[in-house]
């Protein structure tokens, strides 16, 4: 192997580490933070399309004869932890703002850019593929009746559901345009390269989502302290039920419901509700955005020890 080659598989054996690394980055270079706020939508297509092009026709193929299992993941992820989050936060023990937070967070579908997560972690591309999709579609006329339900009536998603229509189409469709002329084997042939530009995407990503945070976090530390506990939290317990619901099934695929339970589409309920919402609960949102690059280090541990082995590409 030559060095570049050896360098390139050693950056995306620890991609989930420099994607922490680069909120770190992002607080500390502001500048730098704001110089690529601007990149962050393009950079999440570009890592979608480099991981949707090393999807597996095949594989995509037999999900889609056994559509039990995606359907599954649609309904567990969109209509029942929304419900049992919503009814857990009416006990009472949480403040107000932190509860609709976490309403808010379970009734957001899961993440769309989930390729780059299942590279670095092991779960299951192809099954995730065809199961975020349409859990954005459901996802995205539930959201309002889950919000109203939690205590904040008024969402009017329409808009975004277009704009992640867009956005989602071109780099899946760019994809499997060149898919049509490129077969997997050639694509294949230049994973680690991939990869590597997933990564740096990813990156970018990371530190631009962190534009004016710094400041934030300066006045008010242990407000922020607290959100970004109640966001990590959430997150993981969000994982811990995906994966007691499906484990029975098999590692990757309970791993792979564990991911897109556990992180939410942020992007898309900062995009409805930033600006229109009080401090605090804008707060708890922003955190829970950079959950999706901070969790991940700590995920790839617990996911190898539960039987995942990043980088797989067949499914199991």
């Amino acid at each position: 192997m030559s060095a570049s080659g050896a360098v390139t598989r050693w950056l995306s054996r620890h991609a989930t580490l420099f994607m922490s690394v680069s909120v770190l980055t992002g607080l500390l270079v502001q500048d730098l933070a704001r110089l690529l706020a601007p990149l962050v939508i393009f950079a999440s297509m570009g890592a979608m399309f480099l991981t949707a092009l090393r999807l597996d026709r095949q594989l995509l193929l037999g999900w889609i004869r056994r559509p039990l299992i995606p359907v599954s993941i649609v309904l567990f992820t969109t209509l029942v932890i929304p419900a049992m989050v919503i009814a857990l936060t009416r006990i009472g023990v949480l403040s107000p703002a932190v509860a609709l937070a976490c309403a808010l967070i379970a009734a957001t579908p899961p993440i769309i850019s989930v390729g780059p997560y299942c590279v670095f972690l092991g779960t299951d591309n192809e099954l995730l593929s065809l199961s975020v999709l349409p859990a954005t579609a459901v996802g995205i006329l539930t959201l309002p009746f889950y919000a109203s339900l939690a205590g904040l009536p008024g969402l009017e998603p329409a808009r975004l559901a277009l704009e992640l229509l867009a956005v989602v189409g071109t780099a899946m469709g760019g994809a499997v345009l060149i898919r049509f002329f490129v077969p997997l084997e050639r694509v294949e042939r230049h994973a680690p390269t991939l990869d590597l530009g997933a990564l740096l995407f990813m990156v970018t990503v990371a530190i631009g989502v962190t534009d004016g945070l710094a400041s934030l976090i300066m006045a008010e530390p242990a407000v922020v302290v607290e959100a970004f506990v109640v966001t990590a939290v959430l997150s993981l317990v969000l994982q811990a039920l995906g994966w007691l619901a499906f484990y029975r099934l098999g590692a990757r695929i309970a791993g792979s419901v564990a991911l897109v339970n556990g992180l939410r589409n942020m992007a898309l309920l900062l995009g409805l509700l930033i600006g229109q919402v009080d401090a605090s609960l804008q707060l708890l949102l922003v955190l829970g955005q950079l959950q999706l690059f901070l969790l991940p280090s700590v995920m790839r541990l617990i996911y190898r020890r539960l039987g995942l082995t990043p980088g797989l590409t067949a499914s199991s």
